[in-house]
């Protein structure tokens, strides 16, 4: 027992004595300007290893520290970002290199990752030495500088960063739906700018997580995404407040600054690409931009729109006055007036888009509405309310149609005139309920026993008629007589049997829809004074 007892207890001391991380940070910082480490200029002390002093157009700056006396077992420094490239030396040996220097000290802008640099076993209680060159606004390391294990690195990487990628993804799949969502029959321009803002916002968050970089390194391709995401942003706010909220102004400055940022947007990533200037740059003159002009103006109009607003426009513009709180709390971050730190700022941006993804539902709703209400009334003005036949406005209609395509392909067609034998007397005697039961059953016969391509509508009254496209007099006389018995041998609910006239006629060259109709109402009455229940066909 006290064995157990003793290993337990040097188990404990031999834990809490073990160094997880150091800050490095904390530790004293010194700079040099130049690009060659000149002895007869002494170092200077500096607060964090970032924008020194009296720089004066300088692009190349020495900065070294002092690594503690005690250091983790297995020593790594950790960088979240540095301005712009590297190199770390250890006793004058080079351990790290990110970006190519060239005889004059300069190099080219590949991104701004966030780097992992293994410490020699042997290096504490010794200087490292950072050569650093940047043509941008700021110039050296930013962020965290920490020394742990990779271990360690990696499990807050995970913590840090799960959020990020969990939120990216959903902001992605978000993304999808609304575009196909554009491309479906609700083509609203609402749903084609939300989507546009889920993808890039969603690829901001998703790119951001630096875990990611552990299986995607390619730190430029991911700058570019994230600067397009980053300069489409006022783009796409702007955009929807610009189509959705629907105020008029003579001059309409939401229009102008979406137009504006849109234009720079192609601009820095296709002048960068090309060579005209560094992606970086564009960060500055896009910050002086957004925040002095852009930012306002969207913001004097975010509460002028939330106080007139109606309800959906009081949830726009608050998710984006809580999208300008950020973008405000990041810029104070980049300019170092609150300290830097790991914030959840993709929540607010989710966030947002749930407000604005909200109000878009809303609008979808309302349009399916209006294109259900649409086809109802459609439906009401082409359709007969009782039977649910094609109504005499869209008989005419299709009657025009077929006369068209006659004139043209001369495609034959032929007519059905219908007209039930002695139905007053089921009126009468029966009353019109019953009446209209039989006028409903004689029209699920007719549709039940005719072709898809016919058309048949109830004509007035008792009276229907059928439109037999490519039909010649023939056919549809046969399909006459069928129709004729089908109704004959039909056992009726209360009336019983009943019987239907009918005729039939085919259009003819040079004749018009009046002479059609004239020709098949005279062989429907030669069929009544014939005797009823039979077809005649036109003289």
């Amino acid at each position: 027992m006290k064995k157990l007892l003793l290993l337990f207890l040097l188990s404990f001391f031999t834990f809490a004595n073990e160094i997880n991380q150091i800050d490095l940070s904390k530790q004293k910082w010194e700079y040099k300007w130049g690009d060659t480490l000149d002895e007869s200029i002494s170092w200077q002390e500096i607060d964090f290893p970032s924008n020194p002093p009296n720089r004066n157009n300088q692009t190349n700056v020495w900065f070294r520290v002092q690594l503690p006396q005690t250091l983790p077992s297995d020593p790594n420094l950790y960088i979240v970002s540095v301005d712009l490239i590297t190199q770390i030396f250890f006793q004058d040996k080079k351990i790290y290199n990110f970006g190519e220097f060239d005889k004059n000290g300069k190099g080219k802008y590949i991104g701004w990752p966030w780097h992992l640099i293994p410490l020699p076993t042997d290096s504490a209680g010794e200087y490292l030495y950072f050569r650093i060159y940047s043509d941008y606004g700021d110039i050296g390391l930013w962020g965290e500088i920490l020394i742990l294990s990779k271990g360690e690195l990696y499990e807050k990487l995970l913590k840090n960063d799960m959020l990020k990628i969990i939120i990216g993804s959903i902001s992605i799949f978000v993304a999808i739906f609304f575009l196909l969502t554009f491309l479906s029959k609700f083509q609203r321009i609402e749903s084609l700018i939300l989507g546009l803002l889920f993808l890039t916002q969603g690829l901001n968050v998703f790119c951001s997580a630096k875990i990611i970089q552990l299986f995607f390194y390619y730190p430029l391709i991911n700058q570019y995404i994230l600067a397009i995401a980053f300069f489409f942003f006022p783009v796409g706010m702007a955009l929807f407040m610009d189509k959705v909220i629907n105020y008029k102004f003579v001059f309409n400055p939401i229009r102008k600054i979406w137009q504006i940022h849109l234009i720079y947007l192609l601009i820095a990533v296709f002048g960068s690409i090309l060579g005209f200037f560094s992606l970086p740059s564009t960060y500055e003159w896009f910050d002086i931009f957004y925040n002095f002009i852009t930012l306002p103006i969207l913001t004097f109009f975010i509460i002028y729109f939330f106080y007139k607003g109606d309800k959906e426009t009081k949830i726009i513009t608050f998710s984006f006055f809580i999208i300008s709180f950020y973008w405000l709390y990041s810029t104070l971050i980049a300019a170092g007036i609150v300290p830097w730190e790991e914030y959840p700022s993709d929540i607010a941006v989710f966030i947002c888009l749930l407000f604005l993804s909200y109000s878009i539902v809303n609008r979808l709703n309302y349009t399916k509405e209006l294109e259900e209400a649409k086809v109802e009334l459609t439906n009401l003005t082409l359709t007969d309310y009782l039977t649910n036949l094609s109504n005499r406005k869209n008989i005419d209609y299709v009657l025009k149609i077929n006369e068209n395509l006659f004139n043209r392909y001369k495609d034959k067609f032929s007519i059905i005139l219908i007209d039930l034998d002695d139905f007053k007397k089921v009126n009468d005697t029966y009353g019109h309920l019953v009446g209209d039961k039989v006028i409903i059953e004689i029209s699920e016969i007719l549709k039940k026993y005719t072709r898809q391509t016919d058309v048949v509508g109830r004509w007035g009254g008792e009276e229907f008629i059928i439109i037999c496209p490519k039909t010649d007099l023939l056919d549809a006389s046969k399909l006459a007589e069928k129709l004729r018995d089908k109704i004959a041998t039909y056992q009726f609910e209360t009336v019983g049997n009943k019987t239907a006239s009918f005729g039939v006629a085919t259009f003819k060259e040079n004749e018009t829809i009046i002479e059609l109709i004239t020709r098949v109402d005279n062989a429907m009455y030669l069929a009544k004074s014939r005797g009823k229940n039979r077809v005649e066909i036109e003289s």
